[in-house]
């Protein structure tokens, strides 16, 4: 959901998934009860409201036949072969997928907006509704959130409209499609990592891809499986293309999954280097194609940050920008854009950098915890005498939940919704994995570190401001809480465009320990959205291996009873 003002500036963006508390909010209604109603008490007043989707009237209107197609087909498939039913995974995942239906029409849509806006209103005004075709959403967010006056844009996620890819050129504000639309084209190298997701134990769904390429770093690579993932997909100009190989390839996969996690390491590692191997050959014949220096990236796959980081080095791509939410939740702010261009012609929406565009903590339900018995410490000196008992708190090996200001934008915790700690040990990243995010051994948490000092401890060093992309560490400069087992990073480039709390820490760290970096993870538990409210924050701190918390401008420290065990809160 977001929300862009009458002079086209970006108010508000935040994905359902943390007001519902429920991880991707799978068939969630976009204007839920309580969502919505927050928004028009805070954005609407008396003014017209413009209501925009992610996804075209045309395509909305033909969700429905697509599902009864699938229904019948999976119908029709089960009775032709029971006993292989599963194991083509390609069309059981297309078809499984086509069921993740949308509503028949644009109409169907934003109900409860209407009738909350009806209701304030006397029952005699509706919402504008308009719709926009999902890729071209993904683009304008991206396009408008970069520092380039011209670039390529480059959109692949797991399907679009009629394609997983897109190709458009962003040139004085506005964005041209370069490559031809696609009727139907059931190539995705999103659903080809999907696919080997499934086939890991993870689940797609769940949106574990993360965990493949987290464990990617603890395999080898099969070169029979590669070859068969590889010649799975084919890289024309401008689109991808499924082989005759496809479905044979999928079949490779059903019987790993009955093993283990770790024991598909090799499998995670050959999947996320065919993925890296068809994303950089795609864009290197788009730059073949329709040249340019800069490259904007977006679309699901774009969250891949161990390919991202290899962007620069495998193409001739001078430089890059991967927006805050690259994902399908990111399309909420290029709708609203749409929408807003729409309303106003021949005008153009300021361009926006700051992921920090979320809810904030209740001031009101920090004050309410005295009244059970947790009470703040007092920690003098405001804003930066916090900042550097945190970063005391963090020498001391303490780890930090950190819930303060407005919420980020995207998937990717940076520093306003954290949980942070002491980079220097592997020992503080196992404690976090095992007893805070109760969460895989194998994987990785992110360096934040001071933008400066980035060239000295990163190879190849290119700012990345929200976490987007991996690179590999300098030889022997690696704190090892937050050197993953391949020797890279996930890094946040702290500066200027950062939360100013988080600067303030890595700072005072800095002064107390010679290190500008903090390790620096989502403040949530595995399964779970980033922590919304007031309530969140204090269960997930109550029922992990937090040591402290920061609420707004309130400390909360537990007493242990011994070093490393959580006690109760101090009072």
């Amino acid at each position: 959901m977001a929300v862009v003002g009458e002079d086209g500036v970006v108010l508000f963006a935040e994905a359902n998934e943390r007001p519902l508390k429920n991880k991707r909010g799978w068939h969630a209604p976009p204007d839920a009860f309580g969502v919505v109603d927050a928004l028009l008490d805070r954005y609407a007043g008396d003014g017209p409201v413009d209501a925009s989707l992610t996804w075209s009237r045309r395509a909305l209107a033909s969700s429905p036949y697509l599902s009864r197609v699938a229904r019948l087909a999976i119908s029709g498939y089960q009775l032709v072969q029971p006993a292989r039913c599963e194991a083509d995974l390609w069309r059981a995942w297309t078809l499984r997928h086509a069921l993740y239906r949308a509503p028949a029409s644009a109409d169907d849509l934003l109900l409860n907006l209407e009738l909350r806006l009806r209701q304030r209103r006397g029952f005699r005004e509706r919402p504008v509704r308009r719709a926009w075709d999902h890729h071209l959403c993904h683009a304008v967010t991206a396009c408008l959130s970069s520092p380039f006056d011209e670039a390529l844009c480059v959109v692949m996620d797991g399907m679009g409209e009629g394609s997983s890819t897109s190709v458009y050129r962003f040139r004085g504000g506005r964005l041209e499609r370069l490559d031809r639309p696609a009727l139907t084209n059931l190539a995705s190298l999103g659903q080809l990592f999907s696919q080997a997701c499934h086939a890991a134990g993870f689940d797609p769904e769940a949106g574990e891809e993360w965990k493949l390429m987290g464990l990617a770093a603890y395999g080898s690579l099969d070169e029979d499986l590669y070859r068969d993932l590889r010649g799975a997909l084919y890289v024309g100009d401008g689109r991808l293309r499924v082989t005759r190989g496809y479905t044979p390839a999928m079949e490779r996969l059903l019987p790993l999954r009955v093993r283990g996690h770790m024991a598909n390491a090799n499998l995670a590692h050959t999947a996320q280097k065919v993925f890296e191997d068809i994303l950089m050959e795609f864009l290197g014949r788009t730059h073949q194609r329709w040249g340019g220096e800069h490259l904007v990236l977006t679309g699901g796959c774009a969250l891949n940050s161990s390919a991202v980081g290899k962007v620069l080095r495998a193409t001739p791509f001078r430089r890059l920008h991967v927006p805050m939410a690259p994902g399908d939740d990111g399309n909420s702010v290029g709708a609203a854009l749409l929408g807003w261009r729409a309303a106003n012609p021949g005008r153009t929406p300021p361009r926006f950098a700051s992921p920090y565009l979320g809810s904030e903590i209740s001031g009101d339900a920090v004050a309410r915890l005295a009244r059970f018995g947790i009470a703040p410490r007092p920690v003098p000196g405001g804003e930066a005498g916090l900042a550097e008992a945190v970063a005391t708190d963090l020498a001391a090996r303490r780890i930090v939940a950190v819930a303060r200001g407005r919420a980020e934008f995207g998937h990717r915790a940076l520093g306003a919704r954290s949980i942070l700690a002491d980079p220097r040990e592997a020992a503080m990243r196992d404690r976090i994995n095992a007893s805070v995010k109760f969460r895989e051994e194998f994987r990785p948490l992110a360096p934040s570190i001071l933008h400066e000092h980035g060239p000295d401890y990163f190879e190849d060093y290119a700012a990345s401001p929200y976490m987007e992309r991996a690179l590999r560490w300098r030889p022997g400069r690696a704190p090892e809480g937050v050197r993953h087992r391949d020797g890279t990073g996930r890094l946040q480039s702290v500066g200027p465009w950062s939360d100013p709390f988080l600067k303030a820490v890595i700072r005072s760290f800095h002064a107390a320990t010679g290190l500008p970096i903090v390790l620096n993870t989502s403040f949530n538990v595995m399964g779970r959205p980033m922590v919304h409210d007031v309530e969140d924050a204090v269960g997930v701190f109550l029922t992990s291996d937090i040591d402290v918390l920061v609420l707004g401008d309130a400390l909360f420290r537990k007493k242990a009873d011994r070093p490393g065990v959580p006690g109760r809160v101090s009072r």
